[in-house]
């Protein structure tokens, strides 16, 4: 397998601070590098719309507001995203963005690693030279 010569960049959308900090911790245990993390939906949007990151993970309620303009953009400009929610309308989520996997928390991490390779290798369109967080 060939790897980026770049650390995966993963840009992180979740409300809750403890949350968001183990994300940030397993994308680097994972050898990614989380390049930004939004905790509101006005900043989320701002990054989504400026941030170069080769996907990411996205929580649906932050803060109260739903995550689908952020993820609206995200797709718009190419940048493939999870979902990671403890949100129940998983069958709104699968109906609205059919390729973005979806996330149950608490997410194990072997599960996280998974989705994010796969979300790597769809953005390289190679899944022998996906770029993906090593396994």
């Amino acid at each position: 397998m060939t790897f980026m010569t770049k650390p995966p960049q993963i840009l992180i959308v979740e409300d809750e601070i403890l949350i968001a900090m183990d994300l940030e911790d397993m994308v680097a245990e994972m050898g990614g590098t989380a390049v930004a993390s939004a905790h509101n939906i006005q900043t989320a949007i701002k990054l989504a719309e400026s941030i170069e990151a080769d996907a990411a993970i996205l929580d649906v309620d932050v803060a109260g507001q739903l995550v689908f303009p952020v993820a609206d953009i995200l797709a718009a400009r190419g940048i493939p995203f999870l979902f990671n929610t403890g949100h129940s309308a998983e069958d709104i989520l699968k109906a609205r963005y059919k390729s973005a996997p979806i996330c149950r928390k608490p997410t194990l991490p072997r599960q996280l690693k998974s989705a994010l390779q796969n979300l790597l290798a769809s953005r390289e369109g190679n899944p022998d030279s996906n770029g993906a967080i090593p396994a």
